[in-house]
């Protein structure tokens, strides 16, 4: 369906000479070569289990995989992810784990624990980062870094907030060697970003904005001088009779991964398009020749933990890119940006280590060069002398699944030298790189009622590291619920829990005639009433449907922080003289309860 045809130069008949050989051919113009990159949002089970099977194809394969359990890797590896994970990683696809980012805070997003601050969420993405490898091991490619700013930092002044990204991608590339980084600010972000991760997702939005781009969709500049293999595009809402004109405008865009559906919001990621097969087939380039090899790189700014390489890529017409390769693996691609010196920053090595590099040059159509000649370089030694031991950590705000440590800190004897990171470690097992400003994290994701060891190390700016600290073990404290009471006062009902855990709902299950086949079962109760946040509801329908309607004219909610509901006691229609209530939190994949049903005497 591809082939390319060669118009081909004949060549001039002179007379009295002898025939002229034909000129050599010349290529049709290249057309972009794409990869259909998928954000798998749906399960590889159940109705969607052929949508997973389909991407395993020759049809149907993508260039990479977005994997999403649940908005992230949950806490524990499910089977039906294992399985399914291993096989499109073995079929050739990039399977990438999603990482929720929550613009580092800076909008207001909060953490899992409910902290907005950057220092905690960049320890719940570190940690999440560590669960897709601890799950998934070698099945997983790289991580996708979403709800990701667009801005370089606070008024779009200075570099604030993308060197949070840069050091996102730095923490995984540090600890798994060739995995690819992806960041979805979802528009075109500051040129900033250009380095702050191997892949950009630069526009996700409907089809009609994507046709006619305006606003804060509008293409930056500096996006059609970029390597395309850096520039992602998600379209949805895409009827099929779209689907040409997207993938055309996707490749004249110079988005090098692209993914088009028909799905729409909520969720356009939970299922793939019907044409999807066709997609893959539009994404093909065409065109163009193979580029010539580069040159062999050059090496500057040695350092024990990284380096510069540079290379004249003159000699590389047509070439729109280049993919850099560390001892066989490619490490990263950087744009043509100047032909006369293109560069590129290799950084998470370790000191004083041989390393081989060399450098493919890529053309529009996605054709690559053979290797350029290769070049070996030993890092540097480390410092000469180690920081010094921090502190025994000291744990406080102990919580049913995370705990605060702190310590004191490290220094470095050498000139010019300097704590870099602190290591904390889990149980003897490296969880979080803090910043060598800080010598403070939440670490979250404890098991209720666990024990743990935790110790720090200090890091400096040639990896040279401290002897461990010494350990503080810590119990993961009292239930996600508490206090849990119910009284009535002045013919009102309250009820008041301490909920230690950032819901999005909190439940208050009230059964008002002790009959458990009755209203809503729950936890041993029928329930007639629920408070649900704000809102109080009253059951409807069958007794074991999920059915309510809200009851007017009440505003429950007196209090957060330690929760403190209030419901006039005439407003529970029906009320006898005895209440039993229960205390119920639930963020949509954990559910808790309150240990115990509460008992309330009304009359």
């Amino acid at each position: 369906m591809h082939d390319v045809r060669l118009r081909t130069v004949l060549a001039a008949v002179l007379l009295a000479l002898p025939p002229a050989t034909a000129a050599p051919a010349q290529a049709a113009e290249a057309v972009l070569g794409q990869r259909v990159a998928v954000p798998a949002y749906f399960l590889p089970s159940g109705d969607t289990a052929a949508d997973w099977s389909l991407m395993n194809t020759a049809a149907g394969k993508p260039g990479l995989l977005v994997a999403n359990v649940a908005n992230g890797p949950d806490d524990e590896a499910k089977p039906a992810y294992t399985s399914a994970l291993a096989a499109a990683h073995d079929a050739g696809i990039k399977v990438i784990g999603y990482v929720d980012t929550g613009y580092f805070g800076t909008t207001g997003f909060t953490t899992r624990l409910g902290s907005a601050s950057a220092d905690d969420w960049r320890a719940q993405i570190q940690s999440d980062v560590n669960k897709w490898y601890r799950f998934y091991g070698s099945s997983i490619d790289g991580i996708f870094f979403d709800q990701a700013q667009s801005l370089c930092g606070p008024a779009g002044v200075g570099d604030t907030w993308v060197s949070l990204y840069r050091e996102a991608t730095a923490y995984v590339k540090k600890y798994h060697p060739g995995a690819t980084t992806i960041i979805n600010p979802g528009v075109s972000p500051n040129p900033c970003y250009a380095d702050a991760a191997d892949i950009l997702v630069t526009f996700e939005g409907p089809y009609g904005s994507y046709l006619d781009r305006q606003g804060s969709y509008l293409p930056a500049a500096w996006e059609a001088r970029h390597d395309p293999r850096r520039i992602w595009h998600l379209v949805y809402d895409v009827p099929a009779s779209g689907l040409a004109a997207v993938m055309s405008l996707s490749k004249a865009n110079n988005a090098g991964y692209v993914y088009v559906t028909d799905d729409v919001l909520p969720n356009p990621w939970d299922r793939l398009p019907p044409y999807h097969t066709a997609q893959v087939t539009a994404a093909k380039g065409s065109g163009g020749t193979t580029p010539a090899a580069p040159p062999r790189p050059a090496a500057g700014q040695v350092t024990a933990t990284g380096l510069r390489l540079s290379w004249t890529s003159a000699l590389c017409p047509g070439a729109v890119g280049y993919d850099v390769y560390q001892d066989g693996v490619r490490i990263g691609t950087q744009a043509d940006f100047a032909p006369a010196a293109t560069t590129y920053d290799v950084a998470g090595l370790s000191l004083a280590t041989s390393y081989t590099f060399t450098v493919r040059a890529r053309d529009k159509a996605g054709r690559t060069s053979t290797a350029s000649r290769a070049l070996t370089v030993t890092t540097a030694a480390a410092s000469a002398s180690a920081p010094t031991t921090p502190g025994t950590p000291v744990a406080s705000d102990i919580g049913p699944t995370s705990v605060r440590l702190t310590w004191t800190a490290s220094s470095d004897a050498d000139p010019g030298d300097r704590v870099q990171y602190y290591d904390v470690y889990q149980d003897g097992v490296r969880e979080l790189a803090v910043p060598g400003t800080l010598t403070g994290v939440t670490v979250g994701g404890l098991t209720l009622g666990a024990t743990y060891a935790f110790t720090v190390r200090a890091r400096d700016t040639t990896d040279r590291v401290s002897a461990r600290s010494g350990a503080v073990s810590v119990t993961a404290g009292a239930g996600p619920i508490t206090g849990a009471t119910a009284s009535a006062s002045g013919g009102e009902a309250i009820y008041q829990a301490r909920f230690t855990l950032p819901y999005a709902q909190r439940h208050v299950f009230i059964d008002i005639d002790e009959d458990s086949r009755t209203g809503w079962p729950v936890h041993s109760i029928g329930a007639e009433y629920m408070i649900e946040n704000d809102t109080l509801y009253q059951k409807t329908g069958e007794p074991g449907d999920w059915s309510w309607s809200a009851v007017t004219g009440v505003s429950p909610l007196v209090s957060d922080g330690v929760h403190r509901w209030s419901v006039p006691l005439p407003v529970l229609a029906g009320t006898g003289s005895t209440q039993r209530i229960v205390f119920h939190g639930t963020d949509g994949v954990r559910h808790d309860y309150a240990p115990d049903v509460v008992t309330l005497t009304t009359g």
